[in-house]
């Protein structure tokens, strides 16, 4: 089945990746959860650039900053997202679900592809070999406070 969806991606943006990894996370409280934080710097990046998301193992992450450290961007992945499904004998019910998109990219798991507007109009850069780190346990908190 050929991709529809799919975005055409800039090779040549305006600004530069100087680092970019991901690293998995686990609370150690229940209902904390589990995740992956992906984190991009930026250097030489046009004033005019705004960064919007992160697509990145088949989500799309809101690209947050960071007002102390404007070049830097991390997108937040819970893996316990609950998916809001109705089911019901009532199919009027079920036809409120939303049919969710198709992911736009092919990425294997150490790549990502980021959105940003740059000149009034939305592009995407792919970024690869994007490298892990050690994981963070957090054994007393609930590292979701962030949203």
């Amino acid at each position: 089945m050929k991709n529809t969806n799919s975005k055409k991606l800039v090779q040549d943006p305006p600004f530069r990746v100087i680092e970019a990894f991901y690293q998995n996370w686990v609370a150690g409280v229940e209902e904390g959860g589990s995740g992956v934080n992906i984190h991009l710097t930026f250097s030489e990046k046009d004033t005019d650039v705004l960064i919007q998301s992160i697509y990145f193992r088949n989500a799309i992450l809101e690209a947050k900053g960071n007002i102390n450290a404007p070049n830097k961007f991390v997108g937040y992945l819970n893996n316990n997202t609950k998916r809001n499904v109705i089911m019901d004998a009532d199919p009027m019910k079920e036809a409120k679900n939303t049919i969710s998109e198709e992911f736009p990219f092919q990425l294997k798991d150490n790549e990502a592809v980021v959105e940003y507007w740059y000149g009034g109009k939305k592009n995407y850069y792919k970024i690869g070999n994007i490298s892990e780190r050690d994981m963070i346990p957090y054994p007393q908190a609930n590292p979701n406070q962030h949203e």
